[in-house]
């Protein structure tokens, strides 16, 4: 089903305007409320200019995963939440200890299933950049659908089929989150930005960053690597310009790295007064 037929379907059916599948926001970038089972999304384009149309999409078969779903669960039921909420306060990590079980069983299972995705050597990245690229291109050209569980088979997957999982994940777990295919600034000093997807969660009065295809690396093995926000993250990104928020890792206190700019643009190189602070 593509954005346009599920939309015209909801508004036949009298769903509100902020239920829609997807908002269109600046640029290229877009945010998914929800995502169902054979959702196609898009991911990329052929075309070279930054406002070229995103013409790559990839079916999300999401029933194709549904022992990945069953481990995660049962990594999840592992924690002793008391013990992990103990933790946490320990580390002066301020975050709901439900919330980050959830996050942490997704990122240690996707760890444990596909170990390859999360390899971040440069000379991996570009290995699994190329398989990915040339998976999508010879599906685009022969017409045929690509489905999201041939991205992972390949070990292929990069940001957008990561946080395509975990929405999905977290809507079983009835967390407020929404896949946003957006633009990051890891340093507030770089000319561009660059296209990242990641997941925006609503949890109570905060609002956090979740960036499921860049796990934490940590002597335990791989955190999720989360960041909270202070500003209106949501009135931000719909200003209808460039404009990035300031997120900070909830682990600073034990990073070196611990602030990144999450938000929308269309290619242009960065002006200072469109970077929120809070």
């Amino acid at each position: 089903m593509t954005f346009k037929e599920r939309e015209i379907r909801e508004t036949k059916r009298g769903f509100k305007e902020k239920e829609r599948f997807i908002e269109k926001l600046f640029g290229q970038c877009f945010e998914i409320s929800t995502l169902q089972n054979n959702d196609k999304i898009p991911v990329g384009g052929v075309g070279f200019f930054p406002d070229s149309e995103l013409n790559i999409e990839v079916i999300c078969d999401f029933d194709n995963f549904n022992d990945l779903w069953k481990e995660i669960q049962n990594e999840r039921e592992r924690y002793n939440l008391q013990k992990l909420s103990e933790w946490l306060k320990k580390q002066g990590i301020e975050i709901d200890e439900k919330l980050f079980a959830s996050l942490f069983a997704f990122t240690k299972t996707i760890e444990r299933k596909y170990p390859e995705i999360f390899e971040r050597r440069y000379q991996e990245n570009l290995k699994r950049s190329s398989i990915r690229e040339r998976l999508y291109q010879q599906h685009y050209q022969s017409g045929k659908e690509i489905k999201l569980s041939e991205v992972f088979k390949e070990n292929a997957a990069e940001c957008a089929e990561i946080a395509a999982l975990a929405q999905y994940f977290l809507q079983q777990k009835n967390i407020n989150s929404s896949y946003f295919s957006g633009e990051v600034l890891w340093d507030k000093n770089e000319e561009f930005s660059g296209r990242h997807t990641f997941i925006v969660i609503r949890h109570g009065e905060k609002t956090y960053i979740y960036d499921p295809a860049n796990p934490i690396e940590t002597t335990q093995g791989k955190f999720p690597n989360i960041y909270s926000v202070e500003a209106n993250f949501d009135k931000e990104v719909r200003r209808g310009q460039q404009r990035f928020v300031v997120a900070k890792n909830i682990y600073h206190k034990k990073l070196k790295k611990k602030e990144a700019y999450f938000g929308v643009n269309d290619g242009r190189n960065i002006k200072p007064e469109n970077i929120v602070e809070k």
